[in-house]
């Protein structure tokens, strides 16, 4: 007889119907990418010295800096780096440290120590480190082409293209690349400047007064039926951005005059130099490159992107182009599609084989039905813990579909055979133990936990929501499409019947237990050796001079036993743990499911132009170019003395 219900099963069904339909509308809102972008406790500074060595960068800007920034809280290691031209120190933090905290003491320092730096150090940039670099890369790239300069290009790129995309929401960065930037270029003569007492650096002061922003303070705010607030107050120039007038500026000689700019050097504005190339296919364009926000569906951003970048070619001034260069969205819809079609296939599988053992087709549609909201009412706590759908949370789900299923019969046959629910206690146990397996994932290595624990979480979620549709939904559908055991029939082959094969294994089982409980070192032998001794970690020689020592190297150092016997000795003594050793790469724990990237790195001595590591480069792309198997290649110099190429094959081709 079945218990008593409080509650109706159609209650119940309807609830669990209602919470469906509530994760399925839910779907949409989360955020669909390639590879997990969880920050990791580590932050970045980054600055540039033009034109000055490692030495020099180190001694007057990268130990200034880290001495002040090695006072912050938190701090678990910092590390800095000076090159030619450049600078670079990282912060590891803590566990309990709040990396947005942590990054506005950063930036609080870098502002309060920039004055004391040499002018030449650009300001430094701040990031915070992440998982996984493809991450953080631009996930769209466009071209735009035109027959006029290209600093023209850029400016209407920037002035048109950047800010019609810059309404859309989602998209994290927007950066415009390609033109040499134009630059003011002050021309004087050395002998006329001595003669009337003006110096180059009386020169450069005045400019730098004229522009300089400087901050008064902090002003409190106050008015009638508002509350406090306060107000920033600088002292800002009335030149306009980008305008250079010289007859505003006036420089101060030795003897206290004022001189008019423009009366002392000659102003043209020009290129200026180039610090750096960016290419892609070995042609010079202006690239408009997007990178999304982490939250941000990387689907259905790129659908917005391509919606706008449509408009705004309806209207381009004529001669200009905009073309498509690279779409991560590609790889992620292809890697999307191979991870349903495998998702559909395990549960096809799983399915038929159901089918095939209780041959009964009501029993089928109470497995898929449980299986279907199950995994829809998983997706309203996949959106509240925000939690994102990329290779390794669908990994995740794939391997809990057996889980899932798995709970689901161990209740559908207690409650046909029991008529009650009390297998609840069982499924609880096994559920919690593996729930338990899956947190040892927090405790690893920060860099894999974080790559790790979407997986981790997107598991117990969907174990933790099968509790509860075996414990309710399972039994009330039960009721409502009738469910009943089946009668028995008698088989036809006696042999082959199912209380035969039954008994003739549990036979089997006991006679195997009766020998192994007489045997006990058998056992013992075989679970030893399947484990291994580690006989392979032994050492070829020990340096000691003992008579231990003596024999020892004696045997390990005789050719025989290394080139016959030892061999056989570690392969049969070994066991799993010898396989696990060498196999297994220390710190790994599986390779990633990504686009495949041929990256190809540069670097020239000291002393080298940034013009003779173009020319390098240069060589290297026409000679990719001959390559049909290449869909794209890109080329980043940052400098003189580093240079990359990342190159990107056709599907067929990347095996």
């Amino acid at each position: 007889m079945a218990e008593k219900k409080y509650i109706s099963s159609f209650t119940v069904i309807l609830a669990f119907i209602c919470l469906a339909i509530v994760g399925i509308a839910l779907i949409p809102l989360l955020p669909v990418k390639l590879s997990p972008s969880r920050t990791l406790p580590s932050i970045t500074v980054n600055f540039s010295m033009p034109d000055n060595a490692a030495r020099v960068i180190e001694m007057e800007a990268t130990s200034k800096l880290e001495s002040m920034l090695a006072r912050i809280k938190g701090i678990k290691n910092i590390y800095s780096t000076s090159g030619n031209g450049w600078g670079r120190i990282s912060i590891e933090l803590d566990k309990h440290t709040s990396i947005d905290v942590a990054r506005f003491e950063v930036s609080t320092i870098i502002r309060q120590t920039w004055p004391e730096l040499p002018r030449e150090v650009t300001y430094p940039y701040i990031s915070v480190n992440r998982p996984d670099e493809n991450a953080s890369r631009p996930f769209m790239t466009y071209t735009v082409n035109s027959a006029a300069t290209p600093i023209v290009i850029q400016r209407y790129t920037e002035n048109v293209i950047k800010t019609a995309l810059s309404n859309i929401k989602g998209l994290y960065k927007i950066e415009v690349s390609g033109a040499t930037p134009m630059e003011w270029q002050l021309e004087y003569d050395s002998r006329f400047l001595q003669s009337i007492g003006v110096t180059p650096d009386n020169i450069q002061q005045a400019v730098s007064s004229y522009y300089s922003t400087d901050f008064l303070g902090m002003a409190e705010k106050r008015t009638p039926g508002e509350t406090q607030s306060w107000m920033r107050m600088t002292l800002t120039s009335d030149a306009k951005k980008g305008d250079f007038d010289p007859q505003a500026i006036f420089v101060t000689n030795k003897e206290g005059a004022l001189i008019r700019l423009d009366q002392l050097v000659n102003v043209t504005h020009m290129e200026s130099e180039p610090s750096g190339y960016y290419r892609i296919n070995g042609l010079n364009s202006i690239y408009l490159s997007l990178t999304a926000e982490e939250t941000a569906n990387q689907l259905g951003l790129s659908k917005q992107v391509t919606t706008v970048i449509e408009e705004i070619e309806k209207s381009l001034p004529p001669g200009y182009e905009i073309h498509l260069s690279y779409d991560a969205t590609d790889y992620i819809h292809a890697e999307l599609n191979n991870i349903y079609i495998r998702c559909t296939l395990t549960v096809i599988i799983l399915l038929l084989f159901i089918l095939l053992v209780t041959r009964n087709m009501r029993y089928l549609f109470l497995i898929a039905t449980s299986l279907v909201i199950d995994l829809a009412i998983a997706v309203i706590f996949y959106y509240l813990f925000k939690l994102e759908i990329q290779l390794y949370s669908l990994a995740g789900i794939t391997i809990s579909l057996s889980l899932i299923i798995d709970n689901a019969i161990i209740m559908t046959d207690h409650y046909i055979h029991k008529g009650n629910n009390k297998a609840g206690m069982p499924i609880l146990t096994a559920t919690i133990t593996t729930i338990g397996a899956l947190c040892m994932i927090f405790l690893l290595d920060e860099k894999i936990r974080l790559n790790l624990q979407d997986f981790a979480a997107v598991v117990m979620i969907n174990l933790f929501v099968s509790l509860f549709v075996a414990l309710l939904f399972v039994p009330a559908l039960i009721e409502r499409i009738g469910l009943t055991k089946r009668r028995k029939r008698k088989s036809r082959f006696k042999y082959f019947s199912r209380e035969r094969i039954i008994i003739r294994f549990t036979h089997f089982y006991e006679k195997m237990i009766c020998l192994l409980c007489r045997r006990k070192w058998i056992a013992f032998v075989c679970i030893v050796l399947l484990f291994g001794l580690p006989v392979f970690l032994l050492p070829d020689k020990i340096e000691k001079d003992t008579s231990f020592a003596k024999k020892y190297n004696k045997i390990m150092g005789d050719e025989t036993f290394k080139e016959k016997i030892k061999p056989v000795l570690n392969k049969a003594l070994g066991g799993t743990l010898r396989l696990f050793v060498e196999k297994v790469y220390e710190g790994s724990y599986f390779t990633r499911n990504e686009e495949t990237v041929l990256t190809i790195t540069a670097s020239m001595p000291n002393g080298t132009t940034l013009s003779q590591m173009n020319d390098l480069i240069i060589k290297m792309e026409r000679y990719l170019s001959g390559f049909s198997q290449i869909r794209q290649f890109q080329t980043s110099i940052p400098n003189a003395r580093r240079a990359s190429i990342n190159v990107f094959f056709q599907k067929e081709a990347e095996q």
